[in-house]
């Protein structure tokens, strides 16, 4: 598909997702953000610049208790890395108070540059917000600004309020809303160059990383341990009142935008590489037999997903049984895929 220019370009509409085929709904706010921001450029070649290694974490505090469940996009969440010579950081807006319209000083800066601008504000004070008078909880949401004016900003946010009167997730929220939202808080810049490495290198660092990940992980409940814990951990939180945000905010919401991206963003990409193709029949057929395990697997998270949204909506045993089910389903895809992505590792001479 290739987008004609438009005004305005529908940053987060749901067209752009025919670009390459990657569903929006299975990514993180920050990297539909990125990724939409990126195609304005002109730049077409997401899918692989974004892809991340396979990842599942249970993340815990220091106490203990659930804080969220992420996958491979976000993993290296607060030092991104890409391929394809993608580059991003996150810097802290100026938060002076004799200063007060500094806060906008980088989000200014990166329009100058021709970008869209991901930022994650605070969004208690923001009206357009999903997350408007709503206290802080879990992790930060992004969205974009792609134009500011005198006394308005233009942006794009996939959580807003009916009464915002959004279109199509683009919409406009008072400058000085945003200023406040803004001030210390984080920018996403970003930039396209000439990639660095072939894409031999980068593909090889995304099967060996994946397998590594979920075979080898560091923290105790994370790769296929972690799945294989996840019906305890749903034991554990169906035991503790406010069972239902728990549920919900940091089981569901996440193992749909957090878990399941990674599987459908890598999928995308092996379903489609001619560097496997040109290595013979057997490799690529191989590749696409690990893309379509790998959408299974993206396809079984998003399953689970929604039983825990119902066990947290109105819990019942046989909610809790199906939920269990779907976890125990859930690894068994996954360790497929993860044979899939040893195989295929493994395949090529260059891996």
């Amino acid at each position: 598909m290739t987008l004609a220019p438009a005004t305005p370009f529908p940053y987060l509409g749901r067209e752009l997702d025919a670009v390459e085929d990657v569903r929006h709904p299975r990514l993180s706010c920050w990297v539909h953000c990125l990724r939409d921001a990126l195609y304005a450029t002109g730049f077409r070649d997401t899918a692989r610049a974004l892809a991340q290694p396979v990842n599942f974490v249970v993340e815990r505090t220091p106490e203990g208790e659930l804080l969220t469940l992420y996958g491979g996009l976000d993993t290296d969440y607060h030092a991104p890395r890409f391929q394809r010579g993608v580059t991003a950081r996150w810097e802290t807006s100026p938060d002076d108070p004799d200063r007060p319209g500094a806060a906008l000083d980088l989000v200014r800066r990166e329009l100058a540059r021709g970008h869209a601008v991901p930022v994650s504000p605070r969004l208690e004070g923001m009206r357009h917000s999903e997350f408007y008078r709503v206290p802080f909880f879990g992790y930060p949401h992004t969205f974009l600004v792609h134009r500011l004016e005198p006394g308005v900003a233009y942006v794009a946010d996939r959580n807003t309020r009916k009464s915002a009167a959004f279109e199509d997730n683009r919409g406009t929220v008072p400058a000085e809303e945003l200023r406040a939202g803004m001030a210390g808080a984080p920018v996403l810049v970003w930039d396209a160059h000439e990639p660095p490495a072939d894409w031999e290198s980068e593909l090889g660092m995304l099967l060996e990383r994946s397998v590594r990940q979920m075979t080898e992980p560091g923290p105790p409940q994370a790769g296929l341990a972690g799945l294989r814990a996840l019906p305890g951990v749903l034991d554990e939180l169906s035991a503790l009142p406010g069972r239902r945000r728990l549920l919900q905010m940091r089981v569901s919401g996440p193992l749909q935008r957090q878990v399941s991206g990674d599987r459908h963003v890598l999928a995308r990409v092996l379903a489609g590489d001619r560097l496997l193709r040109s290595r013979g029949p057997r490799t690529a057929a191989l590749a696409q037999e690990t893309a379509v395990l790998l959408q299974a697997s993206s396809d079984a998270v998003l399953d689970l997903a929604r039983a825990v949204f119902l066990l947290g909506a109105s819990w019942s045993a046989e909610t809790l049984e199906l939920c269990r089910r779907r976890a125990r389903e859930l690894y068994d895809a996954d360790a497929r895929a993860v044979e899939g992505l040893a195989g295929l590792g493994r395949g090529g001479s260059a891996f």
